[in-house]
């Protein structure tokens, strides 16, 4: 039994000593592959006179202090035939005159006010209804678009009948604390890698709703978002892509953004996130085991992986802080976790390098992030990590809750910095 137990610790220590390396290298080479083999590629143009209608959805709740310079960002947009819909989710401060002001009388934004707050899945599925083009762009109120951000996306989605959604390419903003330069690192780094390796399989985990593209005719198709869920747009890509549909990711439709700039509002936005990832396992999971979606099994498994991961790394280290105070130091043990740190910050460090090379081509001010790396796992990457195991590991568990999800994010101040 001894020995039994003792292989089971090897196992559970090489699992938690390997799986971020094997990860890291994982995103690397799928993030090389599809910068050389795809984004470097020109796509080709939509045929003259058939670009297809698109239809801006810009959902929002007490957003008067940023919807006017998302509004004036869709109006510059570079593209023939669009419409704009900002959906007023009963906000109470004055967010509808607001839009109504920025819309400056353009016969193609129409603001949509309603008294009742009925969340932002619901209302989104209302300006679903509403819109009158075959094609769907989705913004948060605070997202600015760069003018060519919708013909890329266009362009992206119409290569294929089967892509039923495409993520943009968020480019954050608000730079001026060290708190929100850790995020610039965390979307240079992790998420541009992660979108770009699974968008070589056509499996992009999440088209997230601070831009993305999507079919309308597709998204109806699955019954549209859920507003039983945490994370509104993860739900609804696992639902598309549950249905045979691809999603795809093209890092060229840039849109600003702003990020948590407080530590409080950074924890709120990230155990939301992590609850509405630990809701979407423990609802699909059985439907994403089944043959015909083995397509899906690498996103899935990656993120029950990385739970597990979290889960046995915590109580590592905790095992190991108590083995500090009984004073009873085991030097091998101390001297492996020594070499294993190092050994991670030196992935670290070169995925942080392989991502810059990438980024560098569409945002040159988020080199300077790079001499933040040293406090970004002490600073920053614990506290998501804390996030995850604070909320993922109970919604997988028991699941969405009853009551519909509300707004429950607050929203930072306009910023003056420019945006993309």
């Amino acid at each position: 039994m001894i020995d039994v137990f003792e292989s089971v610790g090897e196992v559970v220590i090489a699992f938690v000593a390997l799986y971020p390396i094997l990860t890291a290298s994982i995103w690397m080479a799928g993030g090389l592959l599809f910068r050389l083999f795809d984004e470097r590629l020109p796509h080709a143009e939509v045929a003259h006179g058939t670009w297809p209608g698109v239809t801006v959805l810009i959902p929002a709740f007490n957003e008067a202090a940023v919807i006017a310079r998302s509004i004036e960002a869709a109006r510059r947009a570079d593209y023939p035939d669009l419409e704009v819909l900002v959906l007023d989710d009963g906000s109470a401060d004055g967010t509808a005159t607001v839009a109504t002001a920025a819309a400056a009388g353009d016969s193609r934004v129409r603001v949509i006010r309603d008294e009742t707050n009925i969340g932002k899945a619901d209302r989104l599925n209302h300006g679903l209804r509403e819109a009158a083009k075959e094609l769907i762009v989705v913004i948060d109120a605070d997202s600015t678009l760069h003018p060519e951000a919708i013909t890329r996306l266009v362009r992206r989605i119409t290569l294929s009948p089967r892509i039923a959604g495409v993520a943009g390419a968020p480019q954050i903003t608000n730079r001026g604390s060290v708190l929100a330069a850790l995020q610039v690192l965390e979307f240079s780094s992790i998420v541009g890698l992660i979108r770009r390796t699974q968008a070589l399989g056509g499996r992009v985990g999440i088209v997230a709703g601070v831009v993305g593209i999507f079919r309308r005719e597709a998204v109806l198709e699955v019954g549209g978002y859920d507003g039983r869920m945490a994370t509104e747009d993860i739900e609804l890509t696992y639902r598309l892509l549950l249905a045979g549909w691809e999603t795809d990711f093209e890092p060229n439709a840039m849109v600003g953004m702003e990020v948590p700039t407080s530590r409080a509002a950074l924890w709120m936005q990230r155990t939301r996130w992590s609850r509405g990832q630990g809701e979407v396992l423990r609802v699909h999971w059985r439907q994403t085991l089944r043959l015909r979606h083995h397509r899906l099994w690498p996103i899935v498994g990656e993120s029950l992986a990385s739970v597990v991961w979290l889960v046995l790394a915590a109580t590592s280290l905790a095992l190991a802080g108590l083995d500090l105070v009984s004073a009873e130091v085991n030097f091998e043990v101390f001297g492996f976790a020594l070499a294993w740190g190092v050994a991670i910050a030196v992935v670290a460090t070169i995925q942080l390098a392989v991502s810059m090379t990438m980024e560098i081509h569409y945002d040159r001010s988020a080199t300077w992030t790079f001499l933040l790396a040293p406090l970004y796992p002490a600073a920053y990457w614990v506290l998501a990590a804390a996030a995850a195991l604070r909320s993922e590991v109970p919604a997988i568990i028991r699941g969405p809750r009853d009551a519909r999800v509300v707004w429950d994010m607050p929203r930072p101040s306009a910023s003056d910095e420019p945006s993309v």
